[in-house]
């Protein structure tokens, strides 16, 4: 009788605490937008999709030393190769961690932007996303 006392009194009386699992993934959405020809009028500039692209999904952060290209020949980096639809959209399930996407073309990986301190834009993935987009600018100049 006591303990069915002690179990109401502290279930009405603790708050819940929640337990991280440690194999959580967690859904991220996104697309690629292609871009190409002139962008130097940010305001005009359109992206429009029309293929299909292979991503290379990195984990971590890494250095870009003043190149868009990547060297996929790292053999030691965790990573997973993805497909998206025709429209560029794509879905992966991902471990919470940093995350640095690379457009694939030709056994070359690709990025075009930069987090400003001397790395590859990367994403943090700590919760559902939703709206992720990749800019392809191979063939935009600006």
């Amino acid at each position: 009788m006591l303990e069915s006392f002690l179990l109401s009194y502290f279930l009405i009386t603790k708050q819940p605490i929640f337990i991280s699992m440690e194999n959580n993934t967690f859904i991220l959405k996104g697309f690629v937008k292609s871009y190409s020809g002139n962008q130097m009028n940010i305001n005009e500039a359109k992206g429009s999709v029309k293929k299909s692209y292979k991503l290379l999904v990195v984990e971590g952060i890494h250095k870009h030393y003043g190149s868009s290209d990547f060297d996929i020949n790292l053999s030691n980096l965790n990573h997973k190769i993805i497909k998206t639809k025709v429209n560029g959209e794509f879905y992966i399930e991902l471990n919470e961690g940093l995350y640095t996407f690379f457009i694939l073309k030709d056994n070359k990986a690709y990025l075009n932007n930069f987090d400003g301190v001397g790395n590859y834009s990367h994403i943090e993935v700590k919760d559902n996303i939703n709206n992720f987009i990749i800019r392809d600018y191979q063939n935009a100049y600006f």
